[in-house]
């Protein structure tokens, strides 16, 4: 039975990313996904793991891209890339297809554990076909986000189960999917908390057991140690960047609320941007039949107190998830600008209609709660709501914009390239640069002063090199843009790292003669004590999967 429900809810997926399958490509805001893979890709090949600097990046001046940005849907899809015989367009789909199909799944286990089959089969598809869900991937393209989104099923699903009763399945999934998260999002990864940590607490004291709290902070310490080589200098490096050009003008989160009518009445689509007021060529909605449903879940929990159908623990948890749902639809709407200039936090969110992810998390997670009522008329209504739900949103899981025309050497080569080089340089800009590139970096260092003649740089993921000729002592600089771990070497002996110009490049002086430049992008202590936790927590997770198996203990349902 497990594996027909199973194979149900597959095909009902189908239909949401029908579109990422064949040949082809298409538009979306965030068009730097193949750029991304095609530099962590250079990463590997180099040995550079984890991956931190990205070279073509910032007009080809470098990046820490990798030091701050997500992590996770990247080393997925490179894996992916050097296994099978995939481009890099159809490495991009097919990591976005996983996430579809991880986003599914999780919440239908989630919400199987309370409502049965058919509610968590209800849950996964409105969870699958909610508007920001197709939003996140054909229009953002938001990789990044909806893995988050697609992960924190599976987070709350194991952290349950953790608290009901130890299992070695239960403390590993705990573990993995909390690091995932950590190594996947850093916004979301601020919002998921407080609502995580709340939902343990609520089933450690439902359940009476102090001794969940001790393996739910062993599992929860074993998965920060597992992403520490990410979220460890993502934290701690933030001070060497400029971290206020995240939360500047266009990301000023005060212009871009949503109002009630693109909530809950508009059903217009556009890829166009994120603008201020309500007349964004883009979508905000949460979705219909969403919320129809939430209103009809939230007279069910009223039926089913006062027939006392259910528990009063699952009663309250309904409760909850329907106060969840009003207040981050509410934190979407200006009303709400209070609570986003009283916790500083926030301005990193950067867009308030982000929210929305957690709106259609806990609205299909609730609106689940409807199948808990057992009968023939209920099951009938859930099997049309699934397919009024598939109908109502199949169209915005089409691209906009989809050609199949691109190829993977059209996006990696001319103009393409350079567009995707440009499209982030103010992101992770570091404070030794006073100004973000403006133009293409030039192929040869530079001889500033002096009288010297150097060779076209050699560039791979995390290093440098060329040779120099120098007739008269000479300072030169080099076109790669300085960031802490950066050392250079001239005839194997390291030497001063200058930082020049408004760009703050590495630059460099020479003596007379003939030189052999080399530059290395290495770890600091910040990020090698990271390194050295997520491999010691790696070698945690053998020992547990080796030993951990024979402490399981009997199910204790609390509802």
């Amino acid at each position: 039975m497990k594996s027909i429900a199973y194979l149900i809810l597959f095909i009902l997926l189908i239909p949401s990313f029908w579109w990422l399958l064949g040949s082809g490509y298409f538009n979306m805001h965030d068009d730097l996904q193949v750029m991304r893979f095609f530099q962590m890709n250079k990463c590997f090949l180099d040995g550079q793991i984890p991956c931190r600097w990205s070279p073509d990046m910032v007009w080809g001046y470098g990046q820490a891209m990798f030091n701050f940005y997500s992590a996770f849907p990247y080393y997925l899809g490179t894996l992916l890339h050097m296994v099978f015989p995939l481009t890099y367009l159809s490495t991009v789909k097919i990591v976005f297809l996983i996430s579809f199909i991880i986003a599914g799944f999780g919440m239908y286990k989630l919400a199987k554990e309370f409502w049965g089959k058919l509610g968590g089969l209800l849950s996964a598809v409105l969870y699958t076909y909610a508007p920001y869900h197709a939003l996140d991937i054909y229009v953002r393209g938001a990789m990044s986000e909806s893995y988050a989104l697609s992960l924190l099923p599976w987070m709350w699903y194991f952290t349950y189960r953790l608290i009901k009763k130890y299992s070695l399945t239960d403390l590993v999934g705990t573990s993995v999917s909390i690091a995932l998260i950590l190594m996947t999002h850093n916004i979301s990864t601020m919002l998921y908390a407080p609502i995580t940590l709340i939902w343990c607490v609520y089933w450690i004291v439902l359940t009476k057991d102090l001794k969940s709290t001790y393996r739910l902070i062993f599992a929860g310490s074993l998965g920060v140690g597992l992403a520490s080589f990410f979220i460890i200098p993502a934290v701690f490096e933030q001070n060497i960047i400029q971290t206020k050009l995240l939360t500047l003008e266009y990301y000023d989160f005060k212009g871009h609320f949503v109002s009630l009518r693109q909530l809950f009445f508009d059903r217009s689509w556009g890829d166009g941007p994120s603008i201020y007021g309500d007349f964004d060529d883009i979508s905000f909605q949460v979705g219909w039949p969403h919320w129809w449903l939430g209103i009809l879940a939230f007279f069910n929990l009223i039926y089913l107190k006062l027939k006392r159908k259910a528990k009063n623990g699952l009663l309250f948890l309904i409760s909850v998830l329907a106060v969840l749902t009003a207040l981050t639809s509410f934190l979407t709407h200006s009303r709400s600008l209070y609570i986003w200039e009283l916790i500083p936090q926030m301005n990193f969110v950067q867009f308030p209609w982000r929210i929305l992810g957690l709106v259609m998390f806990f609205l299909s997670f609730l609106a689940g709660s409807i199948g808990y009522k057992k009968g023939f008329v209920i099951k009938s209504f859930i099997v049309f709501t699934i397919l009024l739900t598939i109908v109502l949103n199949f169209n915005y899981f089409i691209p906009v914009q989809y050609s199949r025309l691109v190829t993977e050497e059209s996006k990696l080569s001319g103009l393409a390239f350079e567009l995707q080089q440009k499209a982030a340089t103010l992101d992770y800009l570091p404070k030794t640069a006073r100004t973000a590139p403006v133009s293409k970096a030039f192929e040869k260092p530079k001889v500033l002063e002096g009288d010297a003649s150097v060779s076209i740089l050699s560039v791979r993921s995390d290093s440098f090199s060329f040779d120099a000729d120098v007739y008269n002592s000479s300072f030169i600089e080099i076109p790669v843009m300085y960031f802490p771990g950066w050392k250079v070497f001239v005839d194997d002996k390291e030497t001063e790292i200058n930082i020049h110009g408004d760009y703050g490049l590495i630059a460099i002086s020479l003596e007379d003669g003939r030189h052999s430049v080399y530059g290395k992008f290495t770890n600091t202590p910040i990020r090698s004590v990271s390194n050295a936790v997520s491999l010691f927590s790696i070698g945690i997770i053998i020992v547990v999967l080796r030993f951990g198996g024979k402490y399981e203990e009997k199910d204790k349902r609390p509802l």
